[in-house]
């Protein structure tokens, strides 16, 4: 497989151009509709920047008046809105796009990823990874949860407008030490951690796959250094089935990856009460999926205020079906959204994962916004700075040709959107 050969994205998108730099002087950027998402949209509305930082946002004739001699950029009939937030992909399996067919399976999804991932050259992998991280811009992705599962990670990035919050996944079914699991990683991933970076976190890889005694550990880790850690949680029926019973498709798998889950004792219960009685559950905790849950484990995830990333195209891909989306915003649970993998996506444009959820699980435009914007920043601890169009945050966003918010999901599907800053 050559690079030209990784479908990533459809031929209808183009790359943006490299950003300006910050202009010291304030600057109008005036629009049809704003869409701060932390308040109601702005008809005829402008935001105020300088040196990158919001400054005011309201009606154009009033910040006109208000910032008296300060230019005004017209982006005429689009709508502003904040830079879109990924909050989990797995970039060192872009590689793997087209490659995997799903199988109704979890345990098979995986054995199919481990056996086409092992046949790969690292080269490919490293091009492909380089690649996806370069055209997330093209539908409005300025940051992203990357998950680093292997040694597939090149320092540096294609271009400075994608903000990369990493996760360094770890795991291991009998693995007591969270220092030893670590010393497991491969040494790209250990070299992430040990340089200490703010934007670097862990992930636990998922309950049946990582000891309680390495979940407990990660959590303490992430609470030492007040940082959000991610963990797949309750994505498949045969997850939950393995974590009541500590049999099914998913033992055979780790069986025949020589984990040994004979020797593990299963908690008996499905996997966000198990997490919650490890204590993982916080408001610094992101589980993603969160397929398989029953009414009493939506409201332990509501009161522990864990967030929640919804990847509906991989679940759909691999056959898990949809979360159970309504529930979560009648018990204001914080969501956000996810492409996940190319192993389990067709591309990594949030504008399609919108779609589904307003086509198949009836949630407003103005709600998916917010899930791929505002709530992403919370759900990666970014919300100080980015999410939202807001007087002190950092102004990083998008015009889409669009002026109401149908229509702008539906023009960001196409691609049609350009960086304004």
């Amino acid at each position: 497989m050559t690079r030209k050969d990784i479908n990533l994205y459809s031929p209808r998108t183009r790359v943006p151009e490299s950003p300006r730099r910050p202009d010291s002087r304030p600057v109008l950027h005036r629009a049809r509709l704003v869409v701060p998402i932390s308040q109601p949209a702005i008809e005829d509305g402008a935001v105020v920047v300088a040196d990158g930082t919001i400054l005011d946002v309201g009606p154009f004739q009033l910040l006109r008046r208000q910032w008296l001699g300060a230019p005004a950029r017209d982006h005429h009939e689009t709508a502003l809105l904040p830079a879109l937030v990924n909050t989990h992909a797995h970039l060192d399996l872009s590689g793997l796009a087209g490659e995997i067919q799903p199988k109704g399976s979890m345990a098979e999804w995986i054995r199919g990823l481990l056996a086409v991932r092992e046949q790969l050259d690292q080269d490919h992998l490293q091009q492909a990874r380089a690649l996806a991280l370069e055209f997330l811009p093209t539908f409005g992705t300025g940051i992203v949860g990357d998950i680093i599962s292997s040694g597939v990670f090149s320092g540096g990035l294609p271009n400075d407008m994608v903000i990369t919050q990493t996760f360094v996944e770890v795991f291991g079914l009998h693995n007591q030490s969270l220092e030893v699991a670590i010393e497991q990683l491969p040494p790209a991933a250990r070299s992430l951690l040990a340089d200490g970076e703010e934007s670097v976190s862990l992930a636990a890889h998922a309950p049946y796959t990582t000891s309680a005694s390495l979940l407990k550990q990660i959590k303490e880790w992430g609470k030492a250094g007040g940082k959000v850690i991610s963990v797949h949680a309750a994505e498949s029926e045969e997850e939950i089935h393995f974590l009541h019973s500590g049999v099914g498709p998913l033992r055979d798998l780790l069986e025949e990856r020589g984990h040994e889950p004979d020797k593990w004792k299963p908690p008996g219960c499905g996997a966000v009460t198990y997490l919650n009685r490890l204590g993982f559950l916080d408001p610094l905790t992101l589980c993603v999926h969160v397929v398989q849950v029953s009414r009493e484990e939506v409201d332990l995830l509501q009161s522990s205020g864990a967030g929640v990333c919804l990847c509906p195209r991989s679940n759909l891909f691999i056959g898990h079906g949809l979360p159970p989306v309504q529930d979560f915003l009648s018990a204001q649970i914080c969501c956000s959204l996810g492409t996940d993998s190319l192993a389990s996506n067709t591309d990594l444009n949030l504008f399609e994962e919108m779609t589904v959820l307003m086509e198949q699980c009836s949630v407003s435009p103005d709600v998916v916004l917010a899930m791929a914007t505002l709530n992403g920043a919370r759900n990666l601890g970014l919300a100080s700075d980015y999410g939202s169009l807001e007087k002190g945050k950092r102004w990083l966003a998008i015009r889409v040709t669009a002026t109401d918010g149908e229509s702008i999901v539906a023009a960001g599907r196409q691609g049609a959107l350009e960086w304004v800053n």
